[in-house]
């Protein structure tokens, strides 16, 4: 295998395979946010209220976090190439059906095949990436990667708005369907899994070592490794809590704090991923140029995450339009690097053979994270004050405090995260 790798590192079919997979993960975080800009027309169109719509979008989610086990254990069988490429297609039956929906029914089955197909990208692109590139330039393109899903999530807002204003929202996703296709037949026909994917490898880790035995067994020896539980705790507290604010309370805060219309705090709501697509790629690039310690790093990373909460809670007052927009935007370029942090150290300490089924295994955490806070904190908010139709300020720090306790404690657990090769 060593001499497979090295020959990879030469290989410019590496790029290819970066290439296809950055624009086909475009879409995945294009749909994670892609129906909250066309609400008032699928309202419309099919007759419904908000819980219902709620309802439809959630699929996207449940169904996203359900299958990465089975993605993750199809990624080291098959290949990412297949997985990518079927899931895709899975991808594209959704958006027609969903371009089609004439009901709520309907619209909600293709949600669901939608959060299907798009599951079955970033794992794969997690084991195809460590096959391809060294394990320094590991955490650089799994920047590079957030960085594309990032920008996917900003064309969801204004000018997916501005395409369904156009062309009509059903138009707009028979479109997004067909480009879809064109990218899933490119990544089955023009692009190749590394030859070493079904060879045995040679790397030891400590706390995730297995062997090629049943897949039940591995499971369940990755589930008994604390450093396992440890990095799905983190993830699960710092996606969460930052999804919950990018996702969910931003804007309605930002309008309650800074007394703004809805269209002035949705721009200042980009600015979370407007920083993640910074900080992606330059964390990435700074652990590989200079060699940093990842678990330094991400303790430094979680460290400036509190702040940025610490800013939000307790000085909103003082820091105006100007200071909560730049600890947006920290708060995203830091979030950015925490992603292509803990991925990196991820595949510092797993071994190649099960790295599909470990991350696998893994991503369902962040997700989960988000659903908990997102409950949590909408809890916190229903029991304070309301103004209107706006919650009050001191319900919005209560909820975010919760947030800034629950980082601090992430910020804890990074502490055990332990270096490859240690006892």
């Amino acid at each position: 295998m060593g001499k497979d790798k090295f020959n990879s590192d030469k290989d410019p079919h590496r790029w290819m395979i970066f290439f296809t997979i950055c624009i086909v993960y475009f879409f995945v975080y294009f749909h994670r946010v892609s129906t909250s800009v066309i609400v008032s027309d699928l309202l419309k169109a099919f007759h419904t209220n908000a819980s219902a719509l709620g309802f439809m979008s959630s699929m996207y989610f449940y169904l996203y976090a359900f299958e990465q086990p089975l993605v993750g254990y199809l990624s080291d069988r098959i290949g990412p190439r297949r997985v990518i490429g079927y899931w895709s297609v899975v991808a594209v039956a959704g958006c027609f059906l969903f371009g089609m929906a004439q009901g709520i029914v309907w619209a909600s089955i293709a949600r669901a095949l939608i959060g299907i197909g798009v599951g079955g990208v970033y794992v794969p692109a997690i084991k195809a990436f460590s096959l391809w590139f060294r394990k320094k330039e590991f955490a650089t393109m799994i920047g590079l990667l957030m960085s594309v899903g990032n920008f996917g999530a900003l064309i969801a807002t204004t000018p997916l708005a501005w395409a369904a204003e156009t062309w009509g929202w059903r138009s707009t996703f028979f479109l997004i369907g067909g480009i879809t296709f064109l990218f899933a037949f490119v990544v089955l026909m023009f692009t190749r899994d590394h030859k070493s994917l079904n060879q045995p490898v040679e790397e030891i880790s400590d706390s995730v070592h297995l062997d090629r035995s049943g897949t039940k067994t591995q499971i369940g020896r990755i589930l008994s490794s604390d450093q396992f539980w440890i990095i799905a705790m983190i993830f699960f507290g710092i996606y969460g809590t930052l999804i919950t604010l990018q996702g969910l309370w931003a804007t309605p805060f930002l309008m309650t704090v800074l007394n703004i219309n809805r269209v002035l705090a949705s721009k200042l709501n980009m600015l979370i991923p407007v920083g993640v697509i910074i900080g992606s790629p330059l964390f990435g690039w700074l652990l590989n140029r200079y060699s940093l310690d990842k678990r330094k790093t991400l303790i430094t990373i979680l460290g400036v995450y509190n702040l940025t909460w610490v800013g939000i809670v307790f000085f909103f007052s003082h820091l105006g339009l100007i200071g909560l927009s730049l600890m947006l935007l920290i708060m995203g370029i830091v979030a950015g690097g925490f992603i292509s942090t803990l991925w990196g150290i991820v595949r510092d300490i797993t071994p190649s053979n099960i790295l599909g089924l470990t991350s696998g295994v893994l991503n369902p955490a962040p997700f989960l994270g988000v659903a908990v806070f997102q409950v949590l904190t909408g809890a916190i908010l229903d029991h304070s004050d309301r103004m209107g139709d706006m919650y009050s300020i001191a319900g919005f720090k209560n909820a975010f405090l919760l947030c800034l306790l629950c980082s601090i404690v992430c910020m804890g657990f990074s502490i055990l995260i332990r270096r490859p090769g240690s006892s």
